[in-house]
């Protein structure tokens, strides 16, 4: 047999089955996305114009996204006929973020998204807020907080405290070492070792006065 002759005889052995895993892994168009229970269902459109309905999205543990219509996906068909297939990915080039060679993230449509730099700095913007719902939150190194910031109940700090803009307190603040704040607003108590509001420093704050002809200097924030 000559060379060509064998390699016709091969692409008409293999064509049945090359024929088969191209039905079997497709790349596909989402069309739809719908909730049976916990479970998410695509209806994604195939190559060749085929809809294919009832088609799971499989997800690894730990992580879930529900991605827009129009977004890629991978489907795999069991027994290759479509009959029953699953996403095994999906994706939308379209909102994905360009980030550098180590870099790690997760975003949403909106554009919001938190990133783990390659520098060692972890990034979260949201175009809104942040919300943590928790019984308690810990922070082990330093905070800084340059906008405004509200308490709604005590605030007790251990050391120093510096805010670069207004503290509203409407509870009480409890401070074991110096507070100080360019603009504070207190509706409850406030007990500190020191501290400085409104570029008057309290706990050597005095005023001068005179009494009976004598000047005199009162003794202690007044």
């Amino acid at each position: 047999m000559k060379r060509a002759e064998l390699i016709r005889a091969l692409q008409a052995f293999t064509a049945p089955l090359s024929r088969r895993l191209r039905v079997l892994l497709q790349r596909s168009q989402v069309l739809l996305t719908k909730y049976n229970g916990k479970i998410r269902i695509l209806q994604v459109q195939v190559p060749g114009g085929q809809a294919l309905s009832d088609v799971e999205h499989l997800e690894p543990f730990g992580f879930t996204s529900h991605a827009p219509q129009g977004a890629e996906a991978i489907v795999l068909a069991f027994g290759g006929n479509g009959s029953h297939s699953v996403g095994l990915l999906v994706g939308d080039r379209r909102y994905r973020l360009v980030i550098e060679e180590g870099e790690a993230a997760i975003y949403n449509q909106q554009g919001d998204f938190l990133k783990m730099g390659k520098d060692g700095t972890a990034t979260l913007k949201t175009a809104t807020k942040a919300v943590i719902d928790a019984p308690a939150t810990e922070i082990t190194g330093s905070l800084q907080v340059t906008g405004a910031t509200t308490l709604l109940n005590t605030l007790s700090v251990a050391s120093a405290a510096t805010l670069q803009n207004t503290l509203s307190v409407s509870m009480t603040i409890a401070a074991g070492g110096q507070i100080t704040a360019p603009g504070a607003v207190f509706a409850g108590a406030m007990t500190a070792a020191s501290a400085t509001v409104g570029g008057v420093e309290f706990a050597s704050h005095a005023h001068s006065y005179t009494d009976d002809g004598s000047a005199m200097t009162t003794g202690g924030a007044q």
